[in-house]
């Protein structure tokens, strides 16, 4: 929000320069980005008054002016604006005169006629960009005036970045709080003086009063909305990054700046019926005041007359019942709308306007009648009229409530390191427009003020407090912690080692948003509960994830539009399948896309496959000793026939497979292959126990066992691990081959067994029985064959 000095000391004004003011607001915690002069330095340029103007008598383009600039004789100065006229009053820069870009003004002659000075335009001053002609100031205007005084150009306009829980902060006034809270000074608000004459043409109600707990009009009749807004208002509008337009419009505006209460002016004729503030109904629309069409949803607050909607409430009027030059009747609104029923709907609409930028951070409920008050007086001081009552429509059950907040000095000296003086902490909530409803020796109980939306809980007033004092003044303290340490299992896998695991791999860690869009939702897993936000980022970002996937697969999309195919991502995240604690769990995912190793040149490219990724993913579950089993499954994002659900101890804990080619098109991207499983089950270890090793050589026997064709091989292994023969060490497959010499339907199983004593080297016949009791194992269980 940008600010202008001038205008902030008109309510307060201290005794430091524009800068040591900027300086203590950010100290303050109102962070202010940039503080800009609002002209650049010049010098010897007064008020003139063109008393005459003629042809220049050698050049056509040319004007001989004689310019009346306070002296005691006329200054002739030729000028070429085609706009330059007699009577007309003007910034004359006179012979010395300093202009910006260290410009001097001398005197000079011109076809053969002297020139003593310059008629400036605004942007010769860099008072604006650009201009068209010479400047012409109002007629009022002192003759001989320096224009910096005149035009306040010494003023200087501070930028600030307020941040979202200091709304009240989006106004002079709240500006003007903070600076009186600072420097312990009293503020002066604007005299607002209003005559009521009667009551106004138009009833209104409120049908949802959770949403508009306060809805106040105003009705003024009689006005000339086509005189031109004072030159001070305008310059204070502009200062403040605001555009002009009508009166009306411009006073709706200031009050906007001046006391941060949003206001809408209708043209009253345009009004058919009383005024209602309800819900949209599907399907209508609204023609805004930026020429846009929206259609409007059904969660929308509206403000509707008896024929249509007339504005979207907190947000923008609509444009066919704006005020024009030609309207002589207004309705002036002032309301309190509830920061959540406002909060995301300009951005659901495509839409950023001061209003609803305010009304989302909240807005101070008991400020509306002043607002409208301060609204109606300036409309009547310089578009005429008469006022009506105002017209209420409030529930006193639907506005916030102003909890009661008790604080201690121990608990103040507590979170600050140092104690504060307990007149000084009493001056500053007083300063603050704190209420002290209650207070002994070292407690105080507060009662917030209606415009302080982010005090709500002790830690809030210490924070004002320490703001207040001057956090670079806060005085350094070592640390003490009372801390509770609490034992972690011996057994517990450190999630820091999965990482390293998966980089070690190749893999490179991604963090995405937990809000996802509903497309990728319904890509990823249609059948899961979706939760949707109230108030998105963006309609992109609209439900909470129930998968990692939708993040990595946007990481992948990102990428592969960039160029980079080959593509190893993880991620670790909460997931969510419901909004209470026991419906959200931690999970780990991961993606690889693209070829197995880098181009080379003395061999062929090597796409990546099913089994890489199942490589990945048990090198990790390895960490826990467990057994962990792979059955094939379906699943809504995974390509059948290649996607298995992963169980531990019976429990399904994960998913493993290639995209669907489905989801695949639809998202424009190459062959991926993904995982997912609950972090707990990776992290949930065994304790380490030392097993002795053998100093004999290990005997290895190959089997090729034909079996079905639907018989996985971990079923055969699970089976010759559950044997336990003595001396066993590992199986495991090397070869998986079906075709020419295999009986259709069947598919031969390489598998090596691997066996090994502590005592002594095995015989062969030992390890012949062992071998023979396996195959009869596997001829019994799932009738194998020695091939």
């Amino acid at each position: 929000m940008n600010i202008s000095t001038s205008w902030l000391r008109e309510w307060i004004s201290p005794v430091v320069t524009d800068e040591i003011l900027a300086e203590q607001l950010t100290m303050a915690g109102l962070e202010v980005d940039g503080i800009e002069t609002v002209a650049p330095a010049f010098s010897k340029v007064v008020v003139g008054h063109v008393v005459s103007c003629e042809k220049h008598p050698d050049a056509d383009k040319l004007n001989l002016c004689q310019v009346d600039v306070g002296e005691a004789e006329t200054v002739q100065i030729i000028c070429g604006a085609k706009n330059v006229r007699t009577g007309l009053k003007v910034m004359a820069a006179l012979v010395g005169a300093k202009l910006p870009g260290d410009f001097k003004i001398k005197k000079a002659k011109l076809r053969g006629v002297e020139s003593f000075g310059m008629i400036c335009s605004e942007s010769e001053l860099g008072i604006s960009d650009s201009s068209e002609g010479i400047a012409e100031l109002d007629v009022e205007a002192s003759i001989g005036q320096d224009v910096r005084e005149y035009l306040d150009l010494d003023d200087h306009i501070i930028e600030l970045d307020i941040t979202p829980n200091r709304g009240d902060c989006f106004s002079v006034l709240g500006v003007a709080r903070e600076v009186s809270a600072n420097y312990n000074m009293a503020f002066v608000m604007p005299d607002i003086e209003i005559t009521d004459l009667g009551k106004s043409s138009v009833a209104t109600s409120v049908s949802n009063t959770s949403a508009c707990p306060k809805y106040l009009t105003r009705s003024i009749k009689g006005i000339d909305n086509s005189v031109q807004t004072p030159q001070w208002m305008a310059d204070k509008l502009k200062r403040s990054g605001q555009s002009t337009h009508s009166p009306v419009v411009d006073v709706t505006n200031y009050v906007l700046m001046e006391l941060g209460q949003p206001m809408h002016a209708f043209d009253l004729a345009k009004i058919q019926g009383d005024i209602q503030v309800r819900n949209a109904k599907l399907g209508e629309t609204v023609d805004l005041l930026n020429d846009s069409t929206v259609e409007l949803k059904e969660d929308t607050l509206v403000i509707t007359d008896a024929k249509s909607v007339l504005a979207i409430a907190g947000v923008m009027g609509g444009e066919a019942s704006s005020t024009q030059t030609t309207t002589t009747d207004i309705l002036l609104e002032s309301a309190f709308f509830e920061p959540v029923s406002i909060a995301g709907k300009a951005r659901n609409y495509g839409l950023h306007t001061e209003s609803s930028l305010r009304f989302e951070r909240g807005v101070d409920f008991n400020i509306t009648e002043l607002a409208l008050d301060r609204a109606a007086q300036l409309v009547i001081e310089i578009c005429g009229g008469e006022a009506s009552e105002i017209t209420k429509s409030v529930d006193e059950s639907a506005l916030p409530k102003l909890e009661p907040i008790t604080i201690t000095q121990a608990k103040i000296q507590k979170i600050l390191g140092f104690e504060l003086d307990s007149n000084w902490i009493e001056e500053k909530f007083i300063n603050l427009d704190f209420e002290i409803s209650d207070k002994t020796s070292n407690s105080w109980t507060i009662i917030p003020p209606s415009f302080r939306f982010d005090i709500r809980i002790p830690a809030d007033l210490i924070e004002e407090l320490a703001r207040l004092y001057g956090y670079d003044k806060l005085p350094v303290q070592k640390l003490s912690l009372d801390a509770n340490i609490n034992v972690i299992k011996e057994a517990q896998i450190d999630k820091y080692d999965v990482m390293q695991a998966l980089v070690s791999r190749g893999y490179q860690e991604v963090i995405t948003y937990s809000f996802i869009s509903e497309k990728y939702q319904d890509l990823i897993n249609p059948l899961a509960k979706k939760i949707t936000l109230t108030n998105p980022i963006s309609a992109d970002m609209s439900t909470m994830r129930s998968s990692l996937w939708a993040g990595l697969l946007q990481t992948v999309e990102s990428n592969q539009r960039r160029g980079h195919t080959d593509a190893r991502f993880f991620e670790i995240g909460l997931c969510f399948d419901g909004v209470k604690a026991d419906e959200q769990s931690n999970k780990l995912a991961g993606i690889v896309s693209g070829n197995r190793f880098n181009a080379q040149w003395s061999s062929e490219l090597q796409p990546l496959d099913f089994f890489d990724a199942k490589a990945d993913l048990e090198s990790l579950l390895s960490f826990t000793s467990a057994t962990f089993d792979f059955e094939a499954a379906e699943h809504p994002a995974l390509q059948k026939g290649q996607s298995a659900k992963i169980s531990l101890n019976g429990e399904q804990v994960g998913w493993i497979g290639a995209l669907s080619p489905a989801v695949q098109k639809e998202l424009s991207l190459s062959k991926c292959y993904l995982y997912e499983v609950d972090l707990n089950a990776i992290l949930a270890g065994k304790i380490a126990k030392y097993e002795s090793f053998s100093s004999y050589q290990q005997a290895q026997r190959d089997i090729a066992l034909v079996v079905d064709q639907a018989t996985p091989v971990a079923a055969l292994t699970q089976s010759i691990n559950e044997l336990k023969q003595a001396h066993f060490v590992s199986v495991s497959l090397f070869d998986v081959y079906s075709g020419e010499h295999i009986e259709s339907g069947k598919k031969s199983v390489a598998l090596s067994l691997t066996y090994q004593s502590l005592e002594a080297t095995l015989a062969d016949d030992e390890v012949n029985t062992k071998v023979d009791e396996v195959l009869a194992l596997m001829k019994d269980k799932f009738s194998a064959t020695l091939r």
